[in-house]
């Protein structure tokens, strides 16, 4: 009961005497002496005189024993009166005893939580009281104590806990203030993604097209260093907005059969010229139990092994960088997925102990070997670490200063053919376009475009006119709406695809997606079937993509898109389009980034 190391009497052990002693009173221990002892026995006289005078003792010991408690301490009968309450009470709330016992004294709270009620509030609820020393928490501890014949009675424990609820309302002010600025940021982040993306993708779209164009070797060389740069720009963006999602949470990867030998073939390939421009050797060699097909995020893990190849090549002078793939063999293996590794090697400057504790950290950035340069947002192994490990895997890295690095991805794919059934939704939602009904050759294939930004529209409308298109041009989505209008009403020939744009001043390009497919749903001709509907759109999330197929919309192609990009698109969607023009004119682009 009574605790040595803190010189504190305990007062959960304090309320079970308080209720023993409760108990020898109200059980009739004292008649029971009585009872034993005959009054002309002068040994039960004494005896008797002694039990009262332990018990007296006992009283005011227990009694000075809970004043002594910091704890609020009130024992109430069935009908609320006070029957007890120690000084911290009685201090608390500004009373005495000869004023509130027997009578049914209650401290109004200024606030409860939730299920408490006046006075009988349950085990662990907290209220808030105005006391001698200003507004506190107090925690209740509530005790029924049943004694014979039936009599209840209610003890109760209050404790302080006004710092504990400070500290704990602070930390979710902190939690709060902290999610606010981290929603806000994902909000800013994407409102510059889009506002960069557009007119990005007039650079990019405009340096495609003049890539077709006659030029001078001078001017090809200068179209080229638009391009390159832009696109470099755009990585910058990529990865400041993959992070962001991935802080966030938002991060989704898909699932679907792909061939792991082509994805690192294609990425080897993308950094070839680079390692060729430094004189250094870029091999690869994948084991042969490396199945032909894994089921997985394919543009993920390029992104991965693009961020490891790249770094190596950046960091290395001599010698070369060799990548090897194989199946992990020595890690026991589930019944629908297997873990393999991609390891990459190089002979590069390699890096101390100290910058291996700061390697996979945001922003972190190593100096470049040739002369201290530093490029790229330092978000590059941050991102690399957090998808591989997003696969359930992990990336782990060796090195020492001047013997070069070796860097291994640990990445778990699914089966292939079980890998079929999931992530198939995005290719079942391109929805393939019903027939207009309209005798082809006709009149060349109708395109309407709903962009409001003049340069971005001039870029799709030269490359769907190259196609063999004709377009038509509208800025908002309320004149998408009213060009389809006056095509079902038959005075405008019927289109073959609609190019929408997602923000637009009047009408926005989903709630004109919408008015579209209704419009057509209610029309009543058979051969007025709606045309396909493609979200043109710089808002690059998977959830902006959902947002466009909910819609209605049948496809989605994210800014900034090159010329290539669009008239694979149109070959795609438009069935009376000359494929060998569009092909023609897709073969003559440089690449796509």
């Amino acid at each position: 009961m009574f605790d040595q190391n803190t010189n504190v009497w305990r007062s959960a052990e304090i309320s079970s005497w308080a209720r023993r002693i409760a108990r020898r009173v109200r059980g009739g221990m004292m008649p029971r002496m009585l009872e034993t002892y005959s009054v002309d026995d002068s040994r039960g006289i004494e005896s008797l005189k002694d039990a009262h005078w332990q018990l007296a003792e006992n009283v005011t010991r227990f009694r000075e024993l809970l004043d002594g408690q910091e704890d609020l301490i009130v024992r109430r009968d069935a009908d609320h009166r006070i029957l007890f309450a120690n000084r911290a009470y009685c201090e608390a709330f500004a009373v005495s005893t000869s004023e509130i016992y027997g009578r049914r004294f209650c401290p109004a709270a200024r606030e409860k939580d939730a299920g408490t009620s006046d006075c009988t509030a349950p085990q662990n609820a907290a209220e808030l009281f105005e006391t001698s020393q200003g507004m506190r928490w107090i925690l209740w501890d509530q005790h029924r104590l049943l004694a014979p014949p039936a009599i209840s009675e209610i003890l109760s424990v209050g404790r302080d806990v006004t710092a504990e609820r400070r500290a704990a309302l602070e930390r979710r002010e902190a939690r709060d203030q902290a999610q606010s600025a981290n929603r806000a940021k994902s909000r800013f982040l994407a409102a510059m993604s889009h506002e960069i993306r557009t007119p990005m993708n007039g650079i990019l779209g405009m340096a495609s097209l003049l890539n077709e164009t006659e030029q001078t070797e001078e001017q090809q060389v200068y179209t080229r260093a638009v391009e390159s740069s832009a696109r470099a720009l755009l990585a910058l963006i990529d990865e400041i907005l993959d992070f962001s999602k991935i802080e966030a949470g938002k991060l989704r990867l898909s699932e679907q059969p792909f061939s792991l030998r082509a994805c690192i073939a294609g990425a080897l390939e993308l950094l070839a010229p680079r390692a060729a421009e430094k004189n250094i050797a870029l091999v690869s060699s994948i084991s042969a139990d490396v199945p032909e097909l894994v089921a997985g995020d394919q543009s993920r893990v390029r992104q991965i092994v693009l961020n490891l190849v790249s770094n190596a090549v950046n960091f290395t002078n001599s010698g070369g960088v060799e990548v090897c793939v194989r199946r992990r063999l020595d890690v026991p293996q589930t019944a629908d997925t297997s873990l393999f590794e991609i390891e990459v090697k190089d002979t590069g400057i390699g890096f101390s102990d100290a910058t291996m504790k700061t390697l996979f950290e945001e922003f972190e950035q190593a100096a470049n070997p040739s002369g201290g340069h530093r490029n790229g947002t330092g978000l590059g192994l941050a991102i690399s670490i957090r998808l591989a490990r997003a696969m359930g895997g992990d990336i782990r890295a060796e090195s020492a200063l001047g013997r070069g690095a070796k860097f291994t991805a640990v990445l778990r794919f699914a089966d292939a053919a079980k890998g079929l059934g999931r992530g198939g939704a995005d290719a079942a939602s391109l929805k393939q376009p019903a027939s207009n009904g309209q005798v082809e050759g006709r009149h060349p294939p109708r395109v309407l475009i709903a962009e409001d930004n003049d340069i971005n529209a001039l870029m799709t409308r030269r490359v769907s006119e190259r196609a063999g298109c004709s377009v038509t041009v509208v800025k908002t989505g309320k004149a998408a709406v009213d060009t389809v209008v006056a095509q079902l009403a038959g005075s405008e020939p019927p289109f073959d695809l609609i190019l929408m744009d997602v923000f637009m001043p009047e009408m926005d390009g989903l709630q004109a997606t919408k008015e579209i497919k209704r419009l057509f749903g209610t029309s009543g001709r058979a051969f007025n079937a709606c045309p396909a509907i493609v979200a043109l759109t710089a808002n690059a999330y998977h959830e902006d993509r959902e947002r466009c197929m909910s819609a209605g919309m049948n496809d989605y192609l994210a800014k900034p898109f090159d010329s290539r990009q669009l008239m694979d698109l149109l070959a795609r969607w438009v069935p009376r389009l000359d494929r060998r023009r569009a092909g023609s004119r897709n073969s003559s682009n440089i690449r796509q980034g």
